[in-house]
């Protein structure tokens, strides 16, 4: 009998053992999909500053325009027209070079804007709107731009940027230099110092005053006020708003 109670003792213990072990395990699991879920909740919780198309259709368009100050000045980075072109209606694009959903936007919104209107009709302005803590080339990125827009090649290297990706940072920016012909001892100097990098943060500043809350983040703007288009949205959407304006 003392052996059986041994014998039932030691299969108690095994027991009690693999459930601990079990236990173990299953917190593991348990702990690994808390961090997961987490960290899912935090990234989609900030799609208004990842880069994220904010709005998904149409009937998000806001029905009434919001005022914005519409005083571009003569240095403006246009991507479409130009200063003093007399256009009808203004889009002015905030944007990061970094931002996947720029990239997109790029490919289907902005192109189709510019070539299914006329510069009397549209024009289009780009301005700087860097998720640094997200994209950390964002910002050098801008700043090139401005640099190449020092020797008339702004909206090159704009394409450039946006076809070619910033993973290389600023050595990559430099070799886009030298590849559209510029003064590369100009650019250099200009991207290493550092000249425009207050002129970035003013670009977002006044973005986010406006209401741009992620990129690209868009105004269409007539008479002074503006409408905005939040997220990649497809051309379709940016052609509702620009054909009502020009109706």
């Amino acid at each position: 009998m003392k052996g059986g109670y041994n014998m039932t003792e030691q299969q108690k213990n095994d027991t009690i053992t693999i459930k601990k072990d079990a236990l173990w395990k299953y917190s593991t699991f348990v702990l690994l999909a808390i961090v997961i879920i987490a960290a899912v909740v935090m990234f989609t919780g900030n799609s208004l500053t990842t880069g994220n198309v904010i709005a998904n259709n149409n009937n998000n368009l806001p029905t009434q325009p919001s005022q914005v100050n519409a005083k571009l000045s003569a240095d403006d980075n246009y991507i479409k027209g130009s200063f003093g072109g007399g256009a009808k209606v203004t889009v002015v694009e905030y944007s990061d070079f970094e931002c996947p959903f720029c990239a997109r936007a790029y490919t289907d919104a902005v192109a189709g804007i510019k070539s299914s209107y006329s510069d009397e009709d549209v024009a289009m302005v780009y301005r700087h709107f860097p998720l640094t803590s997200i994209h950390h080339q964002a910002q050098k990125a801008a700043e090139a731009s401005e640099c190449a827009g020092e020797q008339g090649k702004f909206i090159e290297m704009h394409d450039m940027l946006f076809e070619q990706g910033v993973s290389g940072s600023v050595e990559s920016f430099k070799q886009y230099a030298s590849t559209l012909g510029l003064d590369t001892t100009k650019f250099n100097s200009c991207l290493d110092t550092g000249k425009y990098a207050k002129e970035i943060q003013d670009d977002l500043k006044e973005g986010s005053s406006q209401g741009v809350q992620g990129t690209p983040g868009f105004l269409i703007i007539v008479d002074g006020k503006g409408t905005i288009i939040s997220g990649a949205q497809p051309f379709t959407v940016f052609k509702q708003a620009i054909d009502a304006a020009l109706a």
